[in-house]
C-alpha cells in the first residue's frame, strides 16, 4: 500500500495510464505468451506492442514495488519509447495523447519535476 506522497502520486499515474490505455483501445483481453514475456529486449519490443509492453509488465511490476515496497526506480526515460509507439498512428489520435501526457507525467515524477 503507498505510504508517501511519491508513492500515491505513482499510484495515480498507474490507475490513470490503464484507463488511457482502455480508452485508447490499447488494452488487451488476453495475455503474450510465456515466450513473449521472456524477452530481455528493452520494452520487449522483440515480441510485444508497447502497449502490451506497459500492461504486462510495466504497470504489474510498478505495482508490486509499491506493494512490497521496494526501492523506487530514481530515473525513468518512458516517453520517447511511446512517442515511437505513436509515430504514424491516426486512429484514436487524442486517446493515444492521453496515453503520452500520462506518461509524460511518470517520468516528470521519477525525475522530480511532476507536472
Amino acid at each position: 500500500m503507498p505510504c508517501s506522497e511519491q508513492e500515491v502520486q505513482i499510484q495515480r499515474l498507474l490507475n490513470r495510464l490503464e484507463s488511457a490505455l482502455k480508452t485508447a483501445e490499447q488494452w488487451s483481453s488476453t495475455s503474450p505468451s510465456s515466450w513473449a514475456m521472456e524477452s530481455d529486449a528493452p520494452f520487449a519490443c522483440d515480441r510485444m506492442s508497447f502497449a502490451q509492453w506497459l500492461q504486462f509488465i510495466f504497470i504489474p511490476k510498478m505495482n508490486d514495488i509499491l506493494k512490497t515496497q521496494n526501492p523506487l526506480p530514481t530515473r525513468m526515460a518512458l516517453l520517447p519509447m511511446a512517442e515511437e509507439w505513436n509515430k504514424g498512428r491516426q486512429k484514436s489520435a487524442p486517446e493515444r495523447r492521453q496515453v503520452l501526457e500520462v506518461i509524460a507525467q511518470i517520468d516528470s515524477l521519477f525525475s522530480g519535476k511532476f507536472i
